[in-house]
């Protein structure tokens, strides 16, 4: 049984909307520095350990777990009245907005411990609360879409800019293994296919116009990787003006690190030949 919080105002709920390798385990981290505001990680990531994610919610509850194996049979998640699937993100949802037991989100993944269940301390003064929302949980919980719609939920859309560092980040994190963190001696020199590069960049452009048409009609801030690098102050202004949230200096995390040199070159073991494959294309300013 879930007993719902009593508050003043509800917080609102935003989602931090984005694809992979776009920074926004950095953002999150920042954003939850300000005590008004619950983020929490990709809950909808299907094998998220974590005791704030959905697999732990569905997991907890024999039937509940039933349901969720029931319905996410492949042609049954692809239907929009997959009743199933969307009574449990919608309980899972109810759950994270307004029980004042569910977990708060994890703040460092150095050490074992950020999977095991945190009190919110900030548990009466939260004003906004959301979660990292990857495209591809979209298309896997179709429910998601209806409740982001529906609820009118805040989207935060954070996108990377340069879409040829993203991609490489993509294949150096697939080939290394590592997701958040930089080891000595991990980077590694690689090999883009010059026949697929061209297309597996339109793809990521093509799947942002996408997200940016579905939820034009919500309240949208669009905000990029690069500009929050660039100017830390002026873009935690503009998100915290959006969640309607009283200005706060923003934290960077200590232990996350880049995985990647800031110069292609020296990642790109046939850069010559991806630069000609580029030259005159729209993504030859990113080389």
């Amino acid at each position: 049984m879930i007993h719902r919080i009593q508050m003043k105002g509800q917080a609102r709920k935003f989602v931090l909307l984005t694809t992979w390798r776009s920074g926004s385990t950095l953002i999150r981290l920042c954003l939850n520095s300000n005590p008004a505001v619950r983020c929490h990680s990709e809950i909808f990531l299907k094998d998220y350990p974590a005791a704030d994610g959905f697999k732990a919610y569905y997991e907890a509850n024999m039937w509940r777990n039933l349901l969720y194996h029931i319905s996410e049979n492949h042609r049954l998640r692809k239907r929009s009245y997959n009743f199933g699937m969307k009574w449990i993100v919608k309980r899972f949802l109810y759950s994270l907005y307004y029980n004042p037991t569910f977990s708060a989100p994890w703040a460092d993944m150095t050490t074992d411990a950020w999977k095991e269940y945190k009190h919110r301390d900030n548990l009466h003064i939260e004003k906004a609360v959301g979660f990292q929302l990857m495209y591809s949980q979209l298309n896997f919980y179709r429910p998601l879409k209806d409740w982001v719609v529906g609820q009118n939920v805040y989207v935060i859309h954070l996108i990377r800019e340069n879409v040829l560092k993203l991609f490489i980040s993509r294949v150096v994190a697939k080939e290394t293994g590592q997701w958040q963190f930089a080891r000595a001696g991990s980077r590694r020199r690689i090999q883009l296919d010059p026949n697929t590069i061209l297309v597996e960049l339109d793809k990521i452009i093509n799947e942002r116009e996408g997200i940016r048409a579905r939820f034009q009609d919500n309240r949208y801030l669009e905000t990029t990787y690069e500009a929050f690098l660039s100017d830390q102050c002026e873009e935690s202004r503009k998100i915290f003006d959006f969640l309607e949230i009283e200005q706060s200096k923003m934290e960077f995390p200590k232990f996350l690190k880049k995985i990647n040199p800031d110069s292609l070159e020296d990642i790109i073991g046939n850069y010559d030949e991806i630069s000609m494959t580029l030259k005159g294309s729209p993504y030859e300013k990113f080389l």
